[in-house]
């Protein structure tokens, strides 16, 4: 299938790949399927790019990529509307905000995004906890991500960006 985007033009998506929120996203609740658009010159940054609205489309990152230490469990209301039946089943993204200095990137580790990327569902959920803030500093990790796989000369096209 085909999805239109403001940022990227049309882009090809698989229909198997089409991920359904039934309850939407917190804010964007009318908007229920996406699609995660993955380019390489925005690594490690994707994009969960609505396939209803050519507007509506978040930056999120691999949180256990980037952060590794990240844990937390969800609610078993969560894993029944996901139909999680294992850990394996489950690609865990947060919502980043990339301000005009990236210095102050963000990522909300409050609330992951929860894939089943067997069955397709995909849950924003809160986590109970307080351990994670919505606004967590991520701009380091993400230049420490890009050195141990790219090697140096990414780290500097991040610093000419900036």
């Amino acid at each position: 299938m085909h999805v239109d985007t403001l940022r990227f033009g049309t882009v090809a998506v698989a229909p198997e790949k089409v991920i359904n929120f039934a309850d939407g996203i917190p804010g964007l609740g009318q908007f229920k399927k996406y699609a995660l658009l993955q380019f390489e010159e925005s690594y490690p940054i994707v994009w969960l790019q609505s396939v209803e609205d050519a507007g509506v489309c978040l930056p999120v990152l691999d949180t256990f990529n980037v952060l590794p230490d990240y844990v937390f469990d969800i609610d078993d209301i969560d894993v029944n509307a996901l139909e999680l039946k294992s850990p394996d089943e489950l690609h865990v993204v947060s919502v980043v905000v990339i301000p005009e200095d990236i210095h102050g990137m963000t990522v909300n580790l409050a609330a992951p995004i929860i894939i089943n990327t067997l069955t397709g569902r995909g849950r924003q959920v809160v986590l109970n906890d307080n351990e994670y803030d919505v606004r967590a500093p991520v701009f380091q990790q993400i230049c420490k991500l890009i050195t141990r796989e790219g090697g140096d000369d990414d780290v500097d096209s991040v610093k000419e960006a900036e």
